[in-house]
């Protein structure tokens, strides 16, 4: 199919559509700041993805189960965007015209304050499949008997209790554990992350990715180090939380069992360049998928990001703006100008993810039936 000929019906689409969004919230592309330097191709192939969750639901649904906010329509309402999107032709260009021709840059309601832009990754670290010598944390699988609890109601144990179960033999460890890694730093932060890469002894990686939690209150070692004096609040990062924790190997086990919140994972068997899936089932992409609080935006809708990201391995930030796709959800994304950057592999994407507190501002991307000039 022709860009031509895909846009051409795009435009006759719109006529007679009820509206939600007012007219004096629809922006230009042009009055978003580095947009013609962006690279569309790798935002489209991402929304791709989410377009196979959107085209199978029902028209008249929500996207997401968990948002049915009227600014964003219905599954129908883009639908036709999704369609069009499995036909653009490769190259940044090609990208860029088609979101030009399929969407509109609304501002999202009426609040002109600015917004808290953070980033996650995915953790590498070494591990071993049976325990012995360095390797002894498990990382566990979702223990059957705590899927029957969940499923008839009852609570889960905490992280202590699920820890203390471990070393009395309640819980098998043995048959458990998916791998045993080195670190128990690094135990911390894949359960932090949600998601990880083991290189095991081998050579061979084992990629992991959440499975289930125990529903239990998360609390914030960060938090905990800033009040006992450990960290100043305006040092904390992931980089100053891992040095500390390697210098006081006695404190690790005694701060993170004050946080009751625990993970469980699953192997994951996918392509090497793609990342996790997050909360919408969906492989992430980096730079590219965002963590948004999904009771404010659903999940597979878009976003034009202009925020500042920390330059890996030297001080101070540089300009981020991007066109994101809402693909995950976070225990500590809240709001709507609130939003998790996922960053990928390596030790770049660490760095940068560890130091990103940034402000910003999110630009909706809604279909162009809901958002008339």
């Amino acid at each position: 199919m022709s860009m031509l000929a895909l846009f051409g019906c795009a435009q006759n689409a719109d006529a007679g559509q009820t509206m939600p969004v007012g007219p004096e919230n629809v922006l230009s592309f042009k009055s978003l700041e580095g947009w013609t330097e962006d690279g569309q191709a790798l935002a489209l192939g991402a929304f791709q993805r989410s377009c196979t969750r959107i085209l199978k639901l029902n028209p008249d649904a929500s996207l997401d189960v968990k948002n049915s906010a009227s600014f964003y329509g219905r599954a129908g309402d883009w639908a036709e965007a999704c369609a069009a999107a499995a036909h653009v032709a490769p190259g940044d260009d090609a990208a860029r015209i088609y979101f030009e021709a399929f969407f509109a840059p609304v501002r999202i309601g009426n609040d002109t304050s600015e917004g808290l832009f953070t980033g996650y990754y995915e953790p590498e670290m070494d591990g071993a499949l049976r325990r012995g010598g360095r390797y002894q944390t498990p990382v566990l699988r979702f223990p059957p008997a705590y899927a029957a609890d969940k499923a008839a109601g009852r609570a889960l144990p905490t992280r202590s209790e699920i820890e203390d179960a471990l070393a009395s033999g309640r819980l098998d460890g043995d048959v458990l554990a998916l791998v045993w890694l080195a670190d128990p730093v690094d135990a911390f932060f894949l359960h932090v992350q949600g998601s990880g890469r083991v290189r095991l002894e081998d050579g061979q990686v084992m990629r992991l990715a959440f499975a289930a939690k125990n529903e239990r209150t998360y609390t914030s070692i960060g938090k905990v180090l800033i009040e006992q004096g450990a960290i100043p609040r305006d040092e904390v990062s992931m980089q100053t939380i891992r040095a500390y924790l390697e210098r006081h190997p006695a404190a690790i086990s005694p701060l993170l069992r004050q946080n009751d919140s625990y993970i469980f994972f699953k192997g994951l068997e996918t392509h090497a360049d793609l990342g996790p899936p997050g909360a919408e089932g969906i492989s992430l992409t980096p730079q590219r998928s965002l963590a948004v609080d999904r009771s404010e935006h659903p999940l597979g809708s878009l976003y034009w990001l202009d925020t500042t990201a920390p330059v890996p391995h030297q001080a101070g930030s540089a300009p981020f703006r991007h066109l994101m796709v809402a693909q995950d959800t976070g225990t500590a994304i809240r709001g709507a100008q609130r939003g998790d950057v996922f960053w990928g592999p390596g030790r770049d994407a660490a760095e940068i993810a560890g130091r990103m507190k940034q402000p910003g501002r999110l630009i909706a991307l809604l279909p162009r039936r809901l958002a008339p000039r």
